[in-house]
């Protein structure tokens, strides 16, 4: 129900956008189009879904849980005013499985950027983590704990309206549908919605280490579904045709907790915590040629009992392309099909 009422609301706030003039003339004063050109190239991607288990009491005593997971590799294209991105598996790039287990993976993304919005939504299934403790090395050659029974399933979705639009653009550093012309940024709004599951066998603290964290570490069976809202703040700094973006929004999240405890009891709570979501790029966006590395990463950190548990949504992304001219019937754009905009 929560994420169908955000889809509602960020359907409106799109609607609302499609009624504001677009002052294109004071824009292209600051960002240049390329109307005329559609892209083609390669892209190299990695995505991670990690998770974190402290305790309250003792900052120290602290547990990692990573998937083992490999990097991708596809194609990035724009065509008809469209970005359309695809990148399948490289199995030989996952880390040697005997010390890091073998992890199973299953991430849909999808993202859309335009004048004065950017939307994120993900559907994220990972089974097979293992476990690093930041407080002592494992040994050379030595494996890490494996947790082949943790499963964990991720999903979300996330809004943020650009407000200084007309002199900035989002676009020019992720999409390179666009290049801004000079240094500018502007101030976000983000709104927020995810739930994350995870299940496994037994706890994810040990019987031993458990007096140690406190209260709450025998939870093996957890739900987390969050809504957030917040400020944000997105940055150009522009050299003739290089680019660094810095992003990042911060805001209170409200949580519904729901977890199972060794026993059977299921308990269920209700807290107001905190969200990041933050982006960085670098890179070059010529005339035709263009290129860039990007991370994205979003946190949501919660408490109940005496646990500190804080998941991690995170991707690399390596891409380089090539614009061409346009002919023939890629001259057309998505856009002259809409039939109320034809009117």
């Amino acid at each position: 129900m929560l994420v169908k009422r955000s889809i509602l609301f960020i359907a409106g706030c799109l609607f609302i956008n499609t009624g504001f003039s677009q002052e294109d003339s004071i824009r292209n004063n600051y960002v240049k189009g390329f109307p005329d050109y559609f892209f083609l190239g390669p892209v190299i991607k990695q995505r991670n879904l990690s998770f974190d288990v402290a305790s309250v009491r003792d900052q120290k005593k602290q547990l990692t849980f990573k998937p083992n997971s490999s990097y991708s590799v596809g194609l990035s294209l724009n065509i008809f005013d469209i970005g359309i991105e695809a990148a399948m598996s490289i199995p030989i790039n996952v880390k040697n499985q005997e010390l890091y287990g073998t992890s199973t993976v299953r991430d849909l993304q999808i993202n859309t950027i335009s004048k004065r919005w950017l939307l994120d939504a993900y559907h994220q299934k990972y089974s097979g983590f293992y476990l690093s403790n930041p407080n002592f090395d494992v040994p050379s050659n030595q494996p890490y704990p494996h947790r082949d029974d943790l499963q964990t399933r991720n999903l979300g979705l996330s809004f943020s309206y650009i407000f200084n639009a007309d002199k900035f653009s989002l676009r020019s550093t992720y999409s390179f549908s666009e290049r801004q012309r000079s240094s500018h940024g502007s101030f976000l709004f983000s709104y927020i919605v995810s739930s994350f599951n995870l299940a496994a066998d037994s706890a994810l603290i040990s019987r031993d280490e458990r007096p140690t964290f406190g209260k709450g570490s025998s939870a093996f069976d957890m739900r987390f579904t969050s809504l957030g809202i917040g400020p944000g703040y997105s940055y150009n700094l522009v050299y003739r045709k290089f680019f660094i973006n810095l992003t990042l929004s911060v805001g209170p999240a409200h949580y519904w907790i729901r977890y199972t405890e060794e026993g059977g009891t299921v308990r269920n709570d209700i807290r107001i915590s905190t969200f990041q979501s933050a982006r960085a790029g670098i890179g070059y966006n010529g005339d035709r040629f263009y290129g860039g590395i990007s991370s994205t990463s979003q946190v949501r950190s919660l408490k109940f009992e005496e646990v500190k548990f804080t998941n991690k949504n995170s991707a690399f992304r390596l891409i380089l392309g090539y614009r061409f001219k346009e002919f023939g019937i890629l001259k057309k754009h998505a856009l002259d099909y809409n039939p109320i905009r034809r009117k």
